[in-house]
């Protein structure tokens, strides 16, 4: 079997991978260098191969995705019927539930204020702020990163409600669920409501003007899923209406985000590139590594893949969201 590794690990990743498959051949290429000889010579892709190379190929076994999103794969014509498509789901659930909480607290702390005020030399407590403790949670989105988040909230005492697509029975961490039929009755009792979704035609815009002004007004909104989730003018709009204690936003409509939107001048709004996952963080990198190889075995014992990708719904299949 040759193998065509794309994805951004370390060498050591990469050699505990080679490791696992002694007799089979591996090459090595960034997304940048990667050629259609490349392509057309592998069994196998590990990472995101760029759509502007020919992936329309029946040789071509399977894409292990290094992303959890794969809605560019999805779409009628890229891949040949006869490839398998996987997605990275469950590798960044550690690294974004940590940054989902520092987004949370430096909201509830008023931290943006006081970064400020250090580049000021400005000595000036503010009585205003939030707690998380005991607070009402509502996630929406409840595959692998909607579960990891709710049980890092669980350690606040926090009553947690999640939201999904399908029923489902209630999973331990959570106090309470619905399906999305039922957001808008869900909203109004939030004090926080976390954005774990994916990206797909039923979560364009879920939260617009509407949605959104069924929060409570001293609501915080944090979005760590997809940025096309949240309907971006409308935000704005209610914000400047003065609607919402904070938003955190890692992923936007618009990315990367141009210096004149107006979002960055939104003293309410804690912005950050995109960064919350990612393998810049060992845990991502190290559950990658070891789903790959999984995956691979799977592959030559002509297994069902982990995380495969139904090109109709383009989630995984098997999925809890």
């Amino acid at each position: 079997m040759k193998v065509l590794m794309l994805a951004p690990l370390q060498k050591e990743n990469f050699e505990r991978i080679e490791q696992c498959f002694l007799e089979d051949n591996f090459i090595y290429a960034s997304t940048k260098s990667v050629t259609q000889v490349m392509v057309d010579q592998c069994d196998v892709i590990v990472g995101n191969p760029p759509l502007s190379l020919d992936l329309h190929r029946p040789h071509l076994q399977a894409i292990l995705l290094n992303s959890a999103g794969s809605d560019a794969y999805v779409k009628e014509g890229i891949l040949s019927p006869q490839t398998l498509l996987a997605n990275a789901s469950g590798t960044y659930g550690c690294a974004i539930a940590e940054h989902t909480l520092g987004m949370i607290f430096a909201i509830n702390k008023n931290f943006k204020t006081y970064v400020h005020q250090m580049d000021q030399g400005l000595w000036q407590p503010h009585q205003q702020g939030k707690e998380l403790y005991r607070q009402t949670v509502v996630i929406v989105g409840l595959g692998d990163l909607g579960y990891t988040i709710a049980k890092r909230l669980k350690a606040f005492e926090c009553y947690i409600i999640g939201v999904k697509r399908r029923k489902s029975k209630c999973p331990d961490v959570l106090d309470e669920i619905y399906t999305t039929e039922s957001l808008d009755d869900v909203l109004p009792r939030a004090d926080f409501v976390v954005l774990a979704l994916p990206q797909s035609l039923q979560t364009y815009h879920l939260f617009d003007k509407e949605k959104l002004l069924r929060m409570k007004k001293d609501a915080v909104l944090i979005n760590v899923g997809r940025g096309s989730a949240i309907a971006t003018s409308d935000l704005i709009e209610v914000l400047n209406r003065g609607h919402l204690y904070g938003v955190g936003l890692d992923v936007l409509e618009e990315e990367p985000l141009p210096p004149a939107h107006p979002l960055w001048k939104q003293e309410r709004v804690l912005l950050t590139p995109h960064v919350s996952g990612g393998y810049v963080w060992e845990s991502a990198r190290h559950y990658y590594t070891e789903l790959v190889i999984r995956n691979l075995h799977h592959l030559k014992a002509q297994e069902e893949l982990e995380n495969l990708v139904d090109f109709e719904t383009g989630y995984r299949y098997h999925t809890t969201l």
